[in-house]
Formats: C-alpha cells, structure tokens, sequence
C-alpha cells in the first residue's frame, strides 16, 4: 500500500512539474540574439558590449548597389532610397554626407581639426587664395552652376567646406566623394545609407528591419530587370550582420539538436539490440529537458544564442542515465524477475550511481558560471540543471515504461572482444603497471611539445562566409575603409567634459592621420564640437588677423576677375570675423523635419547610458603593430581615460579570457568532482583512480590536439568541465562495479562504452555545422570522449590491480 501511494505521488509529481514548465515555456521564455554576452565581461571587451548596447541603434546600414550603367546604378540607388524611406524599420536615408553652404567663412575654423586649420591657413596666403578662387571659377563656368552663385559670393574661396574636404567619411570607415556622395568605380558602384531603427543586437528589431530591406531590395532588383538593366542590389551594416549570424546559428543548433537525438539513438539501439528501448529513454529525456527550459524560463532572464545549444549538448549525455537503467532492468528480467520487480531493481541498483554522476557531471558544467564570458555561464548553468533533471526524470518514468515493454524474453548479454581485448592488457599487475606508465606518456610528450595553441579568430562574433559580411569587404573595397575598427569611448557625468575629451582624442588621432600612423577617423568633433573646442579654434583664426588679409583677398578677386561688388559680403565678413558659436546641440530642431541631416551624427556619436555621456569617436589603423602602438599612445596621451575598443582588441580579450578562465574553470570541476568522489566512494583510492583517469584524458586530448592542429577558441573552454563531468561518470560506474563484483566490472564495459558513443555522438553532431566554432568544439569533443572512454577502460582495471592488496578478481 505505502509503494502504491509513492508511485501515485511520484506520478502527480511528474504530472505538475511537467504542467507548470510548459505554461511557464510558453508564457515566459524568452529567446535573445543579443551576441554580447559573448563577449568577456570586463576590460575593453566590456567596454565595447556596452558600446552595442548603448550605440546600436546608432549602427549605419549600407545598400551597395552596383551595376555596369552608372545610369541604371543611379536610378536603382534613388529607387531604393525613396521605397526604405517609408518603411517603419527604417528612421531616415541619406545618399550623401551632410552638407555644410551658407556657413560664414570666418566660422569655417569652428569644425576645422589640425590638418583642415594646416588648409585653411595655407588657402590665405596670396599664393593659396589665387589657387582658390581658380577653382571657384571654374565651378561657377561650369553648367547648372546657378544654384551656387549666391553661396560662393558669400565665400569665394570656399573655406566653410574645407573641414570636409579630405575626410569627410562614416563610421564604418566609408568615405564619400567631394560633392559628399558615395559613389566609387565611375558611378558604378553607389551606396544608399540608411539608419535603421532600433539595435542591431536587439534581435526583433534587426529581424523587422532586414525583412523589410530584403523584400524592398528584392522589389527594386525586380524592377530593374524588368527595364533591362543589369543591377545587384546587397545589404550589409550591423543589423544584416546580426540577423545572418542568428539565422546561421539557429540553423545550426537546431540541425545539431536533431542530429545529436538521431546518432544517440542509433548508439543506443546498437548497445541493446532493440529499438524498444528508445521508446522507454526519450520521452523521459524530453521531459529532463523541458522541466530545465521551464526552470529558465521562471529564471526570467532571456536564453542567449549560445545557451540554446544546451539542449544538445544534454541530449547526447542524457541518454547516458538512460543506458544504465535500461541495462539493469533487463539484468533483472535475465535474472527472472517479473517486469514490475525488474523496474524496482533497475531502480534500486541505479539510482545511487546515475545521481552521484549526474550530479558530479552537473556541478562541472556549473563551473563554467566563472567565465568572463556570460553566456557560458548561463550554458553551463542550463546544462548543469539539465543533466541533474534529465537523470531524474529517467530513473522516475524510465522502468516503468521498460516495465511495459519487457514482458518478452530478454535479450541475451553482450560480451564484445573488443573489450575482452582490452580486459586482456591488464590481467596481471605487470601489464597493469605496463599500461599505467604508457596511459602516463602524453602527459611527458605533452609537457614536452607544449599545450595546444590559442586561435587567432574571433567566434560567434563576426562569423566569416556571412553573406553581409561578404558585402562589407566589397563597401571597404571600392570605398575605402578596412576591418578591424578602433571605438574610442569617452564616459563622463557631465556632457560638456565628455565632448570636450572627445575633441581632444579627434585632435590628437586627426595629426596622427598627417603622420600616416592612422588611416582615416569619424568624430562628432567634425560636425558638433564642444564649446570650449570651438573657442580654442576660433582663437587659432584669430591669430592669423583675417582683418589684415581683406586688402590681399580684394587683390586676389580682381585678379581673378570676381566683382568686388558682389563679393563684398566676403569682403566685410574678414573686417568683422565672426565670433558666433554653433551650436552644440544634435536633436532635431524645433521646426525642422526629423531628417535633419545632423541627427544621424547624434546617434552615431553621443549618447547617454543612464546617469553617464558617452561620446564615440571610430578610428581606422593601418595594421601595422608599430604605427598602432604610437596611435594607440597618441590618443591616451590626449585623454587618458579614454577606452580603446573594437572587434581587434575583442580578439585580444578573447584570447586573455581563454588564458584565465580555461585553467581556473578546469581546476574548479576538477576539484568539485573531487569532492563528489569523496563523498561517493569510501576509498581514496577509488576518488585518485578516477582523478586519474580525467588526467590522462585532457593529456590524450591537447596531444591529439597539437597532432591535428586544432586550436583553443574562447567558446572551447565549455569543453574541458564537460569532458571532466562525463569522464568521471564512466569511471564512477566502473569502480562502483568493481566494488560489487568482477562479472559486475565485465558487464559495465558495454554500457560504459555504450555511454560514451552517445556523448561523442551528440559532439559529432556539431560537426556538420556551418559556423566554424562549433565545428571546433564538435571536434574537440569528440576527440576528448573517445579519449576519456580510453583513459577509463584501461586506467580503472589498470589502477585497482596495481593498487589492491589482494589479488584483484580477473576483468
């Protein structure tokens, strides 16, 4: 009577668990494609995921529009800047940079850096004023040059475009033609540049956005064809990139997850002989699962890309607690025990070794919550709780299904030779000895070659082969430009000491480009620079008395065959320079429309985060180590709290986060799982054979690592406490069966490599993935329980024959 009302109550208990995780699933889940906690958590990698997060909505979308009639590219450009325009995705179009007429010349200094002051100067000196106005002739001969007269009368010699005649350009490193427009190989080639609204990392507003470019790129490309033109249109920018790589991802994971299900599956059928089994291990593997899911979902926090990935990773060691009991129920019905009771001893005979290991193998994923990088955290976490759930999910519906479905005669028990061989290299403690120091070997040649090494590329941040990502090295290619993007961030209460920083880092950065230390730079300096910046440039003006320069204009303008009398506003404008300040502030202004063409540099630029400004300023390096080094000292020299930041300097952090976390992450499961032996086995020398056997393990796999030349990414540290976690459950189970029994031992070889095959199986899928990082860790994986598998089969029999006071019974 008491076993029936347990059953009963564990059936409710199944019941209600399984209920409340699918409303919270379904009414609280939340999936994030923000790939920012991918990146470490601290340092300058912190720096620029506060960047994206503050920033993306400020991220410049690009429509490179190409064709063999500049004509047609022109008409397709226009096409398409017109249709986004009155998309709801899309804040505002431009087709060139701002522009900058009717500004008085005396003020041109106010947006002048140090080469455009160099300019400015050089253009007041007789020789430079000659050189001026002959180009200002030359436009105005020029056709349909009506629309500039009046403006060049005001400023002859054009100095209020001077500031942005050599480097006006976007974030992205894209400049722009003298007239401001973005056109490259002979009108070609043309950029429409759009804004799009909302983040880029923000996954719904980067989804509603590229769905609307793409069906309006495909409508205009249509058109196009239909006239008999030969136009591509492509998208690329922040919220393409983000929204590919998301599609790449969920791709991927959902592939793998399938795959992994699938190739378990085939493992485990081929251990048991019978496709039955699978009926009694997957619908308790999905409810582990969903019980876990259910549990995020209550979390409240979103599920980054990444965590995702958790539910194939505890499917393929899931099925493990499933090999195990499933084997010990047909034990029981070997022995002749009726289905019921087989259920009870599978049960019984199970549940003290799947747990511990479940456990112990939870408690490893868990230590991945001490990286840098959050998302790992968060996977390891999701995995950790998954395991655990998933075991008891098994050992609570597992035989009771078994128990409908055995009611036949048992198969007969496997013995493969395989095993029998490997049995056979440690029958005597000589062997055992012998195969000890030849299992202790990598270890020697690993210490000797060096561990693997650490890979240069950046993962699940900027994935290479990504259609947008292909597009942008089209952009850099025609219009200038490169990758690896320098954001220097300056942070300040105050809004005023923040641009002013950021003026001083434009200044500093605009004479390393004279130097040719930098390639190209965008700053909010060069369209809205602080007060004291402007009082600062207009002092410079000053300097160079534009009151003594008028009779030298006057001169040049007749000479030039200009009309005094039409120029006199130029003229009065040096007698009386003015001293008006522009304005400073970036929103629309009242009266204005929302496209105001300054708009887009606010939000490229400056920003508030709460009580805190943020101003950034995008520098373009040159790549080589030595001009960077004295870029990057120019800039600290000139503000040294500024942030340095950028995908280059990810990389960096990346690869200092794998230097710190992998050692720490390891040490930690390797000590929790410690621990756990302690508590599980009586024995030290059980808990130092298992220690053991994870040793040579990680040895195996960093050697076959360096013989196949695969390399440590920051995403492959979830690896290690992985390996650790499952290495150390098939070592648990053999020392739990060499406690009991030497045929206990034998019988435990299958399911162990049993146990294993499914695991690899679950890494292998990630093979077939098109991201190369999770190729990465598919393969490493694999390698590591294919290893780990080695290790345990010949260090535990190896280890107790060595170790055992008596004669050890024979495997």
């Amino acid at each position: 009577m008491k076993r029936a009302s347990s059953a009963i109550a564990l059936r409710v208990a199944i019941v209600i668990a399984t209920a409340l995780s699918l409303w919270l699933t379904s009414t609280r889940l939340r999936l994030s494609a923000d790939l920012t906690p991918l990146f470490p958590n601290r340092g300058d990698a912190a720096a620029l995921a506060r960047y994206a997060r503050v920033f993306g909505s400020g991220e410049l979308a690009l429509v490179l529009v190409r064709g063999d009639s500049p004509d047609a590219v022109e008409a397709a450009a226009r096409d398409v800047a017109t249709g986004l325009a009155g998309k709801a995705s899309v804040v505002r179009v431009l087709d060139r940079a701002p522009e900058v007429r009717g500004v008085d010349p005396t003020r041109a200094w106010i947006w002048a850096g140090p080469r455009a002051r160099e300019r400015l100067a050089a253009a007041l000196t007789p020789e430079g004023m000659r050189a001026r106005l002959a180009d200002t002739r030359a436009m105005l001969l020029a056709p349909g040059a009506s629309g500039v007269e009046e403006w060049l009368a005001k400023d002859p010699l054009r100095l209020a475009a001077m500031p942005w005649e050599e480097r006006s350009e976007l974030g992205a490193g894209v400049r722009t033609r003298a007239d401001g427009a973005f056109v490259a190989d002979d009108g070609r080639a043309r950029l429409v540049v759009v804004q799009a609204r909302g983040n880029a990392f923000d996954g719904v507003a980067a989804a509603a956005f590229v769905d609307e470019a793409e069906a309006e790129l495909a409508r205009a490309a249509a058109v196009q064809a239909a006239l008999g033109a030969r136009v591509t249109l492509e998208l690329t920018g922040g919220h393409a990139i983000a929204r590919a790589t998301e599609r790449m991802l969920r791709r991927d994971l959902t592939l793998t997850s399938v795959l992994s299900l699938v190739l378990a599956s085939l493992a485990f059928v081929l251990t048991f002989r019978r496709a039955r089994a699978l009926v009694a291990v997957l619908p308790p593997l999905a409810l582990g699962t969903l019980w876990t899911t259910g549990l995020a979902a209550a979390w409240g926090e979103p599920l980054s890309v990444l965590s995702i990935a958790f539910a194939a990773v505890v499917v393929g060691v899931g099925v493990d607690t499933g090999v195990h009991v499933y084997a010990a129920l047909l034990d029981g019905r070997r022995r002749g025990l009726s289905p019921s009771e087989a259920a009870r001893h599978a049960r019984k005979e199970t549940w003290r070794p799947t747990l511990t290991a479940a456990i112990v193998a939870g408690l490893a994923f868990g230590s991945l919550a001490l990286s840098q990088l959050d998302a790992l955290g968060q996977l390891g976490i999701l995995c950790g709780l998954g395991e655990v759930l998933t075991a008891i999910a098994i050992l609570a519906v597992t035989p009771e299904i078994g128990a409908l479905l055995e009611r036949g005669t048992p198969p007969r028990a496997r013995d493969p030779r395989v095993l029998a061989w490997i049995a056979s290299l440690t029958a005597t403690k000589r062997r055992a000895a012998i195969a000890l120091v030849v299992c202790a070997l990598p270890l020697v040649m690993l210490a000797i070659v060096g561990a693997p090494r650490v890979s240069d590329a950046i993962v699940a941040i900027r994935p290479r082969g990504l259609a947008p990502l292909v597009v942008q090295d089209e952009v850099y290619a025609r219009f200038g430009g490169r990758t690896g993007q320098w954001i220097v961030l300056e942070v300040d209460a105050d809004e005023a000491r923040a641009r002013e920083r950021a003026d001083a880092v434009a200044e500093a950065v605009d004479r390393q480009v004279a130097a040719h230390d930098i390639e190209s730079y965008d700053a909010l300096s060069t369209y809205a620079p602080a007060t004291r910046t402007q009082e600062a440039r207009l002092a410079a003006r000053d300097a160079l008395d534009l009151p003594h320069l008028r009779p030298a204009l006057a001169a040049a303008l007749r000479e030039g065959g200009f009309d005094l009398d039409a120029c006199a506003p130029a003229l009065d404008a040096f007698v009386h320079p003015s001293h008006d300040l522009a304005s400073t502030g970036l929103a629309p202004r009242e009266g204005t429309p929302q496209d105001d063409a300054l708009t887009w540099v606010a939000v490229r630029h400056l920003a508030r985060d709460h009580d805190e400004t943020i101003v950034a300023t995008f520098v373009d390096p040159t790549g080589d180590p030595v001009r960077d080094a004295r870029a990057l000292d120019s800039i600290r020299a000139a503000d040294p709290g500024a942030m340095v930041t950028g995908y280059p300097h990810l990389e960096h952090a990346l690869r200092a986060a794998l230097a710190h976390d992998l050692p720490r992450i390891a040490l930690v499961a390797f000590v929790i799982a410690a621990i756990a032996l302690r508590t599980a086995f009586k024995s030290m020398r059980d808990v130092v054979l298992a220690l053991a056997v994870v040793a040579v393990e990680i040895g195996l796999l960093a050697l076959a690592m360096r013989v196949f030349d695969l390399r440590w990414h920051a995403y492959d540290a979830l690896v290690v406490p992985v390996l650790i976690g499952i290495t150390l459950d098939e070592s648990m189970f053999l020392l739990h069966a060499a406690g009991r029994s030497k045929e206990a031992l034998r019988a435990q070889g299958p399911l162990v490599s049993a146990t294993a095959l499914t695991t690899a199986s679950g890494f292998a899928a990630l093979l077939v993935c098109r991201f190369n990082g999770l190729v990465d860790v598919g393969a490493v994986g694999a390698l590591g329980v294919i290893a780990g598998l080695a290790a345990s089969l010949v260090v535990v029999p190896a280890g107790l024959r060595v170790l055992a006071r008596a004669p050890a019974p024979r495997d």
